[in-house]
């Protein structure tokens, strides 16, 4: 664990100030953190894929204890107060997005999980006490059938719970660090 901090500690400057690790990004301009294929207005349009690559990376790398700072660097000659708040909204209307994308698929999985359950316990009832005749391979067959979609369904329930809810729940926190994040400008002179 030691080895993973010192390695983040490499990689990110810390911000004792704020207690935020910074993820900085060179742009040549702000157009660069939109999609380019997005015919939308400044502020509602998607963020680049790359662009969000790196920060859902980054912001994974990061331990939660510690908060995030975001910060674009851009060439001083492009500054532009506007298009500052035109990223702004944009960064955090994609942001928004996602989260209510996971809570939507969060909902949905609640849903699938109940309808497991109740299967399973459907069919796991049926396979029990319902005794089809025990002459005929059929029935013993389709007994055996319906013992083995129970238990499908079964499993299904608790790798909902265990295993995809989980992952969800570190999605929907990972969206919503992000969207909470800090988005800094810093301006730097081009070297001539």
């Amino acid at each position: 664990m030691r080895n993973k901090f010192s390695q983040i500690q490499k990689q990110y400057r810390f911000d004792e100030e704020h207690n935020a690790y910074l993820i900085e990004i060179s742009l040549d301009d702000y157009d660069d953190v939109y999609d380019e294929w997005d015919p939308a207005p400044f502020k509602k349009r998607f963020i680049q894929a790359e662009f969000d690559d790196f920060i859902l990376s980054s912001a994974e790398d990061i331990p939660l204890k510690y908060g995030l700072n975001v910060v674009l660097y851009l060439p001083e000659t492009k500054k532009d107060v506007n298009k500052e708040a035109a990223v702004e909204a944009a960064y955090r209307n994609y942001y928004s997005y996602e989260i209510m994308k996971v809570a939507k698929s969060m909902a949905k999985l609640s849903k699938k999980t109940l309808s497991n359950f109740l299967l399973s316990m459907a069919f796991l009832s049926l396979g029990y006490f319902f005794q089809f005749g025990q002459d005929s391979v059929i029935f013993e067959v389709v007994q055996e059938g319906i013992f083995i979609g129970g238990w499908v369904f079964l499993w299904e329930f608790f790798t909902n719970i265990i295993t995809t809810r989980r992952e969800l729940i570190a999605e929907h926190q990972l969206y919503k660090r992000i969207y909470q994040s800090k988005l800094l400008y810093v301006y730097t002179k081009q070297a001539q």
